[in-house]
């Protein structure tokens, strides 16, 4: 069976571009330099700023198109990563911490498995550790800008903000937020923000 994410990622472009999601990297400039997990990272634009900015970085996706360019891009830019291929359901990921701060940016998996998943990222955070989150908003739905195609895969602000058990929140809001990131994500965005520490 193809894997759609391959399909998408396969060509030579990047399809969400090469620089950090501004929110990521807005969040990112007062965390202190250690291990970082990023979710479900795709093209690598995000872990190859982190590591650009010193941290050890250990990513993951379902996709070895996404391994290949985000490597490809780390190279480029003249650090490392750690990349696994691997399901958000398996135990590569966690079992890799524990870590200093996650990374969740457009983690959008279905609505049945949202709550565990994240449980699992909280848990994986040394204490004291540092959770970013930019998702996707309800309100983003039919917008045509990003996001998936599913009203449920959305989230709502109130719902994740307890779905990371031991994180208090220093921030939780729902932006407007206008994105550039490559032929993905391109417009006004209804995107919700969240950083705290576990």
């Amino acid at each position: 069976m193809t894997n759609p994410w391959d399909e998408r990622y396969k060509h030579d472009r990047y399809f969400y571009g090469t620089e950090p999601n501004v929110l990521v990297r807005e969040a990112l400039e007062d965390v202190p330099i250690g291990h970082g997990l990023y979710v479900a990272e795709g093209e690598g634009r995000n872990a190859v700023y982190a590591a650009s900015l010193g941290h050890r970085v250990t990513a993951f996706d379902g996709s070895t198109e996404a391994r290949r360019k985000a490597l490809a891009l780390a190279a480029e830019r003249g650090v490392t990563l750690e990349y696994l291929v691997c399901d958000a359901a398996d135990s590569a990921w966690s079992d890799a911490g524990p870590y200093d701060h996650a990374v969740l940016c457009f983690f959008h998996p279905p609505a049945e498995m949202r709550a565990a998943l994240h449980a699992r990222v909280a848990a994986c955070l040394k204490p004291g550790g540092t959770l970013i989150v930019v998702s996707y908003a309800k309100e983003q739905f039919g917008r045509g800008t990003g996001g998936p195609p599913k009203v449920e895969m959305l989230h709502a602000l109130g719902e994740i903000r307890g779905e990371f058990p031991g994180v208090v929140w220093e921030r939780a809001e729902k932006v407007e937020v206008a994105l550039s990131e490559g032929s993905g994500h391109v417009g006004v965005g209804a995107v919700n923000v969240l950083k705290g520490n576990g």
